[in-house]
């Protein structure tokens, strides 16, 4: 993250002509989305113990102190063209937000688990705008929540948007990768397996939940 932060200065003019780097981000802003991106790191290790109270609270601190910040400097990266393909290739959204979104969806599902299904599916929800409707993960998250509130219907739409971002992935990984090694290939590969396999869990669940609604 700290590399990330300082590949962005922008050039400013000095007195008598001089160039000198500037931050582009303030002080304040970039302690703010550190701080936020080590409070969800303590946040992931509450939730690896399903110590799920301590979680939601981390996570909230987490989101509260680091969206805003990592929201702005993936404008100036966009704005400057510094994502690189193969980040956007890997996740279908910004590399920089992975965190973000992975609160939200851990925060989603710590939240099922105490039983608050409104804030999990406020959670839900803002997994799938931060990742651009590209997680399948989030897509997932949210028919977590459906199922668990006997939404049937917005359980297999959720099951049927994740499918199509596991499509999206696959087609990605299966493009030639033209002077890569082995061991990109293989990877990529993975990549492609695993997507496809959960592609067809989710393709039974969309099946199940047809008729479930079509019997109902």
């Amino acid at each position: 993250l700290l590399s990330l932060l300082n590949e962005f200065t922008v050039n400013s003019e000095a007195e008598g002509g001089l160039k000198q780097q500037t931050p582009a981000f303030t002080r304040y802003m970039r302690d703010r989305l550190i701080e936020g991106y080590e409070q969800s790191l303590e946040a992931n290790n509450a939730y690896n113990r399903k110590n799920y109270e301590k979680a939601v609270e981390l996570y909230q601190d987490a989101i509260e102190n680091g969206r805003k910040p990592a929201l702005i400097l993936q404008e100036i990266r966009d704005a400057r063209g510094n994502e690189s393909g193969s980040e956007m290739q890997q996740y279908g959204y910004p590399a920089g937000l992975r965190w973000l979104v992975e609160s939200f969806r851990n925060s989603c599902r710590s939240k099922l688990a105490l039983g608050d299904v409104d804030g999990a599916r406020r959670d839900a929800f803002a997994a799938t705008v931060f990742s651009k409707n590209a997680d399948a993960s989030a897509h997932e998250c949210l028919a977590e929540v459906c199922a668990k509130s006997g939404d049937a219907l917005g359980e297999l739409q959720a099951v049927k948007a994740a499918i199509s971002s596991l499509e999206l992935l696959e087609e990605e990984y299966l493009k030639p990768l033209p002077g890569k090694d082995a061991v990109a290939r293989a990877a990529a590969a993975k990549v492609r397996n695993d997507a496809a396999a959960r592609k067809r869990e989710l393709g039974f669940k969309a099946v199940k939940l047809e008729n479930i609604l079509r019997l109902s």
